[in-house]
């Protein structure tokens, strides 16, 4: 694989002096991720032109020929190198795989429109998350089609390859607010029309939807690929381990340096007695005088200098996507303690990713209640229940939605329950103290319950003694068990 960013470290020509440390990144770096702003480190691909900005250009945007170089690279590591497969599955295993993402809606009627559109068999909403969000990993980002029938509400949508945008037009110049996006001339398609908040009907409404999750940059326009800072050390490690595999190759053929005490006659004698330079058959016995010496010559693979460089490489790349390397590879080197140890930041990266996606899918969702609610099938506000707390009111109808996803990493069981016993041990002292309201030892008790169980709360467990057991038996178990759940509305009371 060719690295995105020219990194003179990476490939060296031959030069009489020795290679310096780079403390700053390079211009060709520079240039490689638009990180200048205005026209410095701006170079043409085809010409190399240097010194100029691009019309209407502002910020420090990633080039075009660099986004669509990491989108390649990194759809080619997810097929052909395996650590890439795997830093990207785990993602999309811990975020939406498991028990699957289930949609939480408070209100019958919305929960109707939002059921017909998740299982409408055009959709198959809870079967996309997977591959949906795979996608939007490799590519950075994602763009779907919304089509909405004016008559019934009712919605579908069809993804659209981003790499065929070739401009994404702001509102009023606000980044945060996207108007439309420019497709190629080839793709022979329609501008399509971002969709948002209506300011006149308080509705969402627009064609498509964009999503670009990874920015470095609260200006960017675009979205870079989840893999495109380690590549090119996924490229390396993949180098080294392709040399190491070579070089043992290469260390099984065995080569005899057969020594003949005389001139380049007394060798010529030797080969012609001998019959030929044919290697000895395995068993068979040489005989031979003094005046002849025979040695065995194997190549060194130097297995243990590539074994820690691989090392290394892997390091880099597994922290750099946010991952511990013993989840990856080499868990042999790790023991349970240091491993729960890594575990948290990890489990904090990928609930970062994850919390992401399901603001995505709560988007989405919005839109269909909107388009419902402009075909008159829901009214714009409705009746609706904190789904913590039980509590009524009047929402509109797109806030009865809740989207939740598997939790990242399941607690232990005993750690859990110690946990909260000493949690309400604390509690009741401190009510009994009064230093504590009741409200307020209740909130710290349902937020210690889904933290330590991994359970979204719901209003029922507010009492015991009125709570069904078994129902708040089942709902722990669809939900802890890894039983597939995904794509069923939980309407709550």
């Amino acid at each position: 694989m060719r690295s995105i960013l020219p990194l003179p470290a990476r490939v060296r020509e031959a030069a009489p002096a020795p290679a310096q440390r780079a403390v700053e990144a390079t211009p060709q770096q520079v240039a490689a991720t638009g990180a200048a702003l205005g026209s410095y480190g701006q170079v043409d691909p085809i010409d190399g032109d240097a010194g100029w900005r691009p019309a209407g250009s502002q910020g420090r945007q990633v080039p075009e020929w660099t986004l669509e170089k990491a989108r390649m690279y990194s759809v080619a590591a997810y097929r052909s190198n395996p650590m890439a497969k795997a830093i990207v599955d785990t993602y999309t295993s811990f975020c939406v795989g498991d028990s699957g993402v289930s949609v939480t809606v408070t209100n019958p009627d919305v929960r109707e429109v939002v059921d017909e559109f998740w299982t409408d068999p055009r959709n198959r909403m809870a079967a996309l998350q997977e591959l949906w969000l795979r996608d939007q990993l490799l590519v950075g980002e994602s763009l779907i089609e919304l089509m909405t029938g004016p008559i019934s509400g009712s919605t579908r949508f069809s993804p659209i390859d981003p790499s065929i945008i070739v401009d994404v037009v702001l509102h009023k110049r606000n980044p945060l607010w996207v108007d439309h996006v420019v497709f190629q001339d080839s793709a022979d398609r329609e501008n399509l029309l971002i969709a948002d908040v209506d300011d006149h009907t308080g509705l969402m409404s627009g064609q498509a939807m964009f999503w670009t999750p990874f920015k470095a940059l609260i200006t960017d326009r675009r979205g870079s690929p989840f893999l495109s800072t380690v590549l090119d050390w996924l490229d390396s490690y993949d180098q080294v381990l392709g040399n190491l595999i070579d070089r043992t190759a290469l260390a099984r053929y065995l080569v005899w340096d057969v020594t003949v005490d005389g001139d380049q006659k007394d060798v010529d004698n030797f080969v012609k007695q001998r019959g030929g330079l044919h290697v000895p058959r395995s068993g068979s016995v040489e005989v031979h005088n003094k005046s002849v010496e025979w040695e065995p010559k194997t190549a060194q693979t130097g297995a243990y200098e590539d074994t820690t460089a691989a090392r290394s490489v892997l390091t880099l790349a597994a922290a750099g996507s946010g991952l511990s390397k013993t989840w990856l590879a080499e868990p042999e080197d790790s023991n349970r303690a240091t491993s729960l140890t890594m575990a948290e930041p990890v489990r904090r990266r990928i609930s970062g990713v994850q919390r992401v996606w399901m603001g995505y899918q709560t988007d989405l969702l919005h839109y269909v209640v909107d388009q419902a609610v402009a075909a008159k099938r829901l009214q714009p506000t409705v009746e609706g229940s904190d789904p913590k707390t039980g509590e009524k009111s009047q929402v509109r109808a797109r806030d009865t939605v809740m989207v939740t996803g598997p939790e990242v990493a399941a607690a232990d069981a005993q750690i859990s329950a110690q946990v909260l016993m000493n949690l309400s041990v604390g509690l009741d002292k401190l009510m009994s103290r009064g230093v504590l309201s009741q409200e307020a030892a209740a909130m710290a008790a349902r937020k210690a319950w889904e933290d330590f169980v991994g359970v979204p709360y719901r209003a029922e467990l507010n009492d015991p003694n009125k709570a069904n057991v078994d129902d708040v038996a089942t709902h722990v178990d669809d939900n802890a068990d890894g039983k597939p759940v995904g794509g069923r509305l939980h309407a709550l009371p």
